[in-house]
């Protein structure tokens, strides 16, 4: 049952990397485990979203609802596909005009037990990553716009 937590603190405002983090075609950017998301169907403040996971040996689709709770908070939840449940939140923390603190929390579980023992190795380890990968991400879009 992979679980992770990470906190780190992102030179950008509040808002801004809010709005970032909820362009789902930008997830596969910088969550190392996902290889595609697109938008299925937008209401208000739920997004329904179809993600595919691609690690080495394990590649699997699942539906998502994503609730946002504006520039404080994504919730993300499976709707369908192989978890028996998924959760993870992203919650958003000014700590200055242009400074925020995001923390990151998922959690999981596989209806088939041999998905857990297969895939928990290796999404502990990817989970992990994330928002390490988000700031390369950030860097990354912050050279281009600069250019």
């Amino acid at each position: 049952m992979p679980r992770a937590e990470d906190s780190r603190i992102f030179d950008l405002p509040k808002a801004e990397i809010y709005a970032l983090l909820m362009d789902v075609e930008n997830f596969p950017g910088y969550v190392p485990y996902i290889r595609a998301a697109r938008v299925v169907e937008k209401r208000g403040v739920v997004t329904i979203a179809e993600v595919t996971v691609g690690v080495p040996g394990l590649h699997f689709s699942y539906r998502c609802e994503i609730t946002e709770t504006p520039t404080d908070k994504i919730s993300i939840r499976e709707l369908s596909g192989p978890f028996e449940y998924l959760r993870c939140e992203m919650l958003f923390e000014a700590l200055e005009a242009k400074r925020t603190r995001v923390t990151y929390r998922f959690s999981s579980r596989f209806r088939s037990r041999l998905m857990n023992v297969v895939a928990d190795p290796v999404f502990s380890v990817q989970l992990k990553s994330t928002l390490r990968e988000l700031e390369r991400f950030i860097r990354r879009r912050t050279r281009r716009v600069r250019r």
